[in-house]
């Protein structure tokens, strides 16, 4: 019976002394991520300072994207119309630290890059107030007259509307014939919250689109569902309703023919642009 018992504390000493290794070694994995992410955080914070929004605006959303998407990704359930956050695995963890290392090492390349072949670094462009996606060298007087009228065309156009739009330009896609928004695109959808709850002044612009399949008045209903759930979205995350605009367009700008099904579904999405108020604004 001693035996038996012995054993059974053994046992139980063994598993108490495993259980402890296990969750000391998940301490030390969450201590050295958190270590991990602080350092990329702070690269990204660098490269802002060399003008990486106008340089690589995609690079660094995903990047910043990937680092939100660590703690956990945040999504409404269609059933229920909750907002229920995803536990992430140690595994997927490490997948997204990877992706977000990834894309800043890539808007890093394109912040020092010559990307219009004049010679000059692209966050240097934009200090210098230059455009860094087309040369000097290759600009006529006749295209910067013509170039010029047009942006005084627009300018007017923007002051009485009160806002025109910034670089940040995003898009997410649908599934057919739905408006629930798809888990991979959550990531994207956060940056835009954060950068909105950062900048309270810019109001942002959802637009709506489906594919050509069914009738226009269906579709048309279909494409202000869409906008109008990611506009759900932004205000359950802290988003004023003021702040926010949609349209549903529908049949309507296609970016590509509808012949394949891949084609239909990169026009089943939903745009947003960011807007910024004009200085008549």
């Amino acid at each position: 019976m001693r035996r038996i018992l012995l054993t059974f504390l053994t046992a139980g000493v063994v598993s108490t002394g495993l259980a402890a290794q296990d969750q000391q070694k998940i301490n030390l994995f969450e201590k050295q991520l958190q270590q991990d992410v602080k350092m990329l955080t702070e690269k990204i914070q660098k490269l802002y300072s060399l003008h990486v929004k106008e340089c690589a605006p995609s690079e660094i959303a995903k990047a910043e994207a990937f680092i939100d998407a660590i703690d956990g990704l945040s999504y409404i359930n269609p059933d229920t119309g909750q907002i229920e956050r995803t536990e992430i695995k140690p595994i997927d963890k490490i997948l997204y630290k990877n992706k977000a290392k990834k894309y800043i090492s890539l808007a890093r390349e394109k912040v020092y890059s010559d990307q219009d072949g004049d010679g000059i670094p692209c966050y240097q462009e934009i200090e210098q107030g230059t455009n860094p996606f087309e040369s000097e060298k290759k600009v006529s007087k006749a295209e910067t007259k013509r170039e010029k009228t047009t942006q005084q065309k627009t300018a007017v156009k923007e002051k009485k509307e009160g806002y025109q739009p910034l670089k940040l330009h995003a898009r997410i896609h649908f599934d057919f014939d739905k408006y629930n928004i798809k888990k991979d695109y959550l990531p994207y959808l956060n940056v835009i919250t954060r950068y909105l709850k950062a900048h309270d002044e810019l109001k942002i612009k959802i637009v709506g689109y489906t594919d050509s399949i069914g009738s226009k008045e269906y579709n048309d209903r279909l494409a202000r569902k869409r906008a109008e759930t990611i506009k759900k979205y932004l205000i359950d995350h802290g988003i004023s309703p003021d702040r926010i605009e949609i349209i549903g367009k529908g049949k309507e700008d296609y970016l590509f023919d509808n012949d394949t099904s891949l084609n239909r579904f990169t026009n089943r999405r939903a745009e947003f642009f960011v807007m910024e108020p004009t200085e008549g604004k």
